[in-house]
């Protein structure tokens, strides 16, 4: 045996022990020399080992020259060897497969056109921009090419996954013209080797802009039936609804179906209460389309068409694309924003109006401590929250009525701020008074950030 390097040596000892085509051979060595591709890396490594076969024969080693040359046209179906082979009178049996891409006598690389023509259908009824190829490798491959592996200590080698998935993605370049991305593709194209099918995995579409609230008794979401849990029932005259609209179907459902999408989710940043208004600027969301196969939409036909189908209940403002971390940071930074209420507010007893003044002044400026309030204390945890409350503005209006203007930080319930919710909001308006205080009307002015897009 001749003394090679040990790339070579180590190709040849592959060579002996399974057939194996360019390409395969070549992704055992992938991580050497990357600037090439597998092809022309087994195919070097075939003609060098070929032609040290060749010199071999020439000087008169022919024993060595001519197992090498028997090994390359047989188990590595190498053109160059089996002229070789002829032309030196040498019998040898050509292997039709290789042991490590073949099943049944096919290639799963000679797939690719057929998978390629497949997405070139796909490209007119789905629109996207970027596309990731992922397979689903043939176990029975996956094993063989980890028996290989080890047993001929390959430590350079590149997974046939990886090798698939990148000339399959270049195959898909050249036919739709559209960007490879790796970190949030619109579409990824998911290969099952096995059965020979794919499927598509589209990815969501987002959209955010601002919603204002115009009337009461809308909740921001479907609020199903507590009875029947949205089957219908007689309560709820069999719509399963305990209201019949919300915030988010009037802007995710135009929104899905101008994107043709399968689904939606909203996410706001926060929420008011269903008795409140939104009013300023609107409130932060983000609607997420599942499985849209539209994405290039008229952001200013879907806004008149929203609002135009809320009919002056809800009205939307500033759609732009959006993504993924748009909707993490609504939520995260739902409760450290700060939002502005106006409350009409009701007193037991008539207040004096300088006390009323000092008391919006003794609320400003401090923290309080609010526990989960008993209205919601069935859907929420119950626990205490530290709520920053930056000011509080009181007029007097009338006899038992107040005008508040109240800026805070979010998740304030701004309510129980003004009632004390029987002592689970500390201090309170109507600790500061003395005298019971309700909530009559509610109203969001403003959603902001501090102090990134706002100075107090």
């Amino acid at each position: 045996m001749i003394e090679y390097g040990k790339v070579l040596k180590t190709a040849f000892m592959v060579l002996e022990d399974i057939p194996i085509c360019n390409r395969c051979l070549g992704r055992q060595f992938a991580w050497l020399s990357t600037d090439s591709d597998n092809e022309q890396r087994g195919n070097a490594i075939k003609l060098l080992l070929s032609m040290e076969a060749d010199e071999l024969i020439r000087t008169g080693e022919n024993k060595k020259g001519y197992e090498i040359v028997r090994i390359l046209a047989q188990n590595g179906m190498f053109r160059p060897a089996m002229s070789l082979a002829q032309d030196n009178d040498l019998e040898y049996e050509s292997a039709d497969d290789c042991y490590l891409c073949t099943i049944e006598g096919e290639s799963i690389f000679s797939r690719i056109p057929e998978i390629t023509d497949e997405v070139g259908d796909i490209k007119d009824q789905i629109e996207f921009d970027t596309y990731l190829v992922g397979c689903v490798p043939i176990p029975k491959l996956v094993e063989r090419q980890d028996e290989i592996r080890a047993k001929h200590n390959l430590l350079h080698g590149e997974p046939l996954k990886s090798d698939f998935n990148r000339e399959l993605g270049k195959s898909i370049y050249e036919e739709t013209r559209k960007e490879v991305e790796f970190e949030r593709p619109d579409i990824v194209f998911i290969y099952e080797m096995a059965d020979e099918t794919f499927r598509l995995q589209i990815n969501p579409l987002f959209i955010k802009g601002r919603y204002r609230k115009l009337q009461r008794g809308i909740p921001q979401s479907r609020w199903d039936c507590s009875d029947c849990r949205g089957k219908g029932c007689e309560k709820c005259d069999g719509t399963g609804r305990k209201y019949p609209d919300s915030i988010s179907e009037y802007i995710g459902i135009p929104t899905q179906k101008a994107a043709k999408g399968s689904d939606f989710k909203f996410h706001a940043a926060g929420r008011e209460d269903i008795d409140a208004l939104m009013l300023g600027t609107g409130r932060p969301f983000v609607v997420e389309v599942s499985e849209p196969r539209k994405r290039h939409l008229d952001l200013d036909s879907l806004r008149e068409k929203i609002n135009s189908t809320a009919e002056g209940k809800v009205e939307v403002t500033d759609l732009e694309p959006s993504d993924k971390d748009t909707v993490q940071k609504l939520k995260s930074e739902a409760s450290e924003n700060i939002k502005e209420y106006e409350a009409l507010i009701e007193t037991n007893t008539e207040i004096e109006e300088n006390l009323v003044a000092e008391a919006g002044k003794n609320l400003s400026d401090i923290t309080i401590e609010q526990r989960t309030p008993n209205r919601v204390a069935h859907r929420r945890s119950d626990l205490v929250r530290k709520k920053q409350i930056y000011e509080v503005k009181l007029e007097k209006t009338g006899k038992k009525k107040l005008r508040g203007f109240f800026k805070v930080q979010g998740g304030t319930y701004v309510k129980e701020l003004i009632s004390g919710d029987d002592g689970r909001t500390k201090p309170s308006l109507t600790e500061e008074l003395g005298t019971m205080c309700t909530c009559e009307k509610l109203n969001v002015v403003a959603i902001y950030g501090l102090p990134a897009d706002h100075n107090p």
